[in-house]
């Protein structure tokens, strides 16, 4: 099992910035490290991130671009990415590397089970490699991830990101996701809302099935239904095919992990999660709605996450870090409206958060002492711009510079390791700040901020 990150050093001075410090201070730690997404690597933009005090960037890949034809490297764009790593590794930069395995190539998809189906006969709009149940795509991934270890090395990479889904994170397709192309139900843009995606070959009948994952405990049954074969479902039914969904898909994480220490890789993982997942109170209630949909404010469900179940798995392997990637999303906003506010850390949250009620509580506390309480270790970022693709933004959700005036406070206050902004173009596309809100030099006052 991997063992806690101690919590971090808070000085004097930062105590005047965070009103009431949550998580007690280990004053032998490390000051915590910052970084930026999507890093571009370039030189001129290196010696102004390392100036403003980030020791840490994360290059994303690929796999589309790495990859375009099944056993064929497009040669160009891999000198492209070893060239933007050398740079990163001359500037001193920490590298966390994306391999870009939620972009698969479209021979990758038309793989045998390449895609995922849903509940309702859908196929993701946009999808991750199916790693969870074919056979085929694992074993594709596999030796593109040998490629990327050979192209690249792993010299200078600090952690490597691993997911499952379109956006890179653990858990299966989000509310909406599907393509529309079943004959019944279907949202106004045509796909399902609520899908349940384990309805392929593989997982139902066994077919084209990875190596140590089970197939579904109830072939045939659809979340909602009230029989099946001809008899009533039982709470112990619904749980049981429930710890088989979400547990498929932290087993793809799991190999992903293995396969990286199999190619030889020691660092540190990052598993990036989004949201509070299941919460325990809400999972009974679905079991005992048979999974039809009560119960489901976040759309977690369909989405697979148990992340007290899962993280416990995740604790197993060695080295492996929830990557939180909502710092000050609109939970938190909703959460520090309470009356108390419930957004921030607290000591004695790794206790009672299996046993309380946290339902008011901020994603990222909830997440946060999960984590703790496994043991794993914390790494986090703050959503980015509220109207970018993928970052979760809606009307409640805060401006980028909103965000960075409580985002690092939440990452010391919970006792992570790291900090990465989202995302790094925002802090160099506008000088003036009429853009984003916030640039390089702001940013260099909350690290100097925190450091101090």
């Amino acid at each position: 099992m991997s063992r806690l990150l101690p919590t971090l050093l808070l000085s004097i001075v930062l105590t005047t910035v965070i009103a009431g410090c949550s998580v007690e201070p280990d004053h032998a730690a490390e000051p915590m490290s910052f970084g930026v997404l999507g890093s571009t690597c370039t030189p001129e933009r290196l010696a102004a991130l390392h100036e403003a005090g980030v020791s840490v960037v994360e290059l994303p890949v690929a796999w589309d671009r790495y990859q375009p034809e099944a056993g064929q490297e497009n040669r160009d764009y891999v000198d492209e990415v070893r060239a933007r790593l050398n740079d990163c590794r001359q500037a001193g930069m920490g590298v966390i590397l994306s391999p870009g395995l939620h972009y698969p190539p479209d021979w990758v998809r038309d793989l045998t089970g390449g895609v995922l189906k849903g509940s309702g006969g859908d196929v993701p709009k946009d999808a991750g490699a199916e790693l969870v149940f074919s056979a085929e795509v694992r074993d594709a991934a596999r030796k593109y991830l040998v490629r990327v270890a050979s192209d690249l090395g792993f010299e200078g990479i600090t952690a490597i990101r691993v997911g499952t889904n379109a956006t890179g994170e653990l858990g299966y397709p989000g509310h909406g996701d599907g393509d529309g192309g079943s004959e019944d139900g279907g949202n106004e843009d045509g796909g399902s809302d609520e899908e349940f995606w384990a309805f392929g070959d593989a997982p139902q009948f066994g077919i084209g099935l990875a190596e140590g994952v089970a197939p579904s405990p109830m072939p045939g049954w659809v979340p909602g239904s009230r029989s099946w074969h001809g008899k009533s479902v039982t709470d112990e039914q619904v749980q049981r095919w429930w710890d088989w969904y979400a547990g498929s898909v932290v087993n793809a994480v799991a190999w992903q992990v293995g396969e990286l220490r199999t190619l030889g890789f020691q660092g540190r993982v990052h598993v990036p999660v989004a949201g509070r997942g299941v919460l325990p109170a809400d999972k009974a209630e679905a079991v005992k709605g048979r999974l039809d949909g009560r119960a489901n404010p976040d759309g977690a469900q369909e989405r697979g996450l148990d992340y007290a179940a899962q993280f416990a798995v995740l604790a197993t392997l060695t080295g492996v870090d929830v990557d939180f990637t909502g710092l000050d999303d609109v939970s938190d906003v909703r959460a520090r409206a309470a009356v108390p506010p419930q957004d921030q850390c607290q000591p004695g949250d790794d206790d009672v958060v299996l046993l309380g009620d946290v339902s008011s509580w901020s994603s990222h506390r909830y997440t946060s002492a999960l984590a703790r309480r496994a043991g794993l270790g914390l790494v986090g970022e703050n959503p980015g711009p509220p109207d970018s693709p993928f970052t979760g933004g809606s009307p409640e959700s805060h401006s980028l510079a909103e965000q960075m005036g409580t985002a690092p406070r939440y990452a010391v206050e919970c006792g992570m390791a790291m900090f990465l902004f989202g995302f790094e173009e925002n802090l160099f596309e506008d000088d003036d700040r009429a853009g984003s809100g916030f640039a390089l030099e702001d940013y260099k006052e909350v690290i100097e901020g925190i450091h101090r």
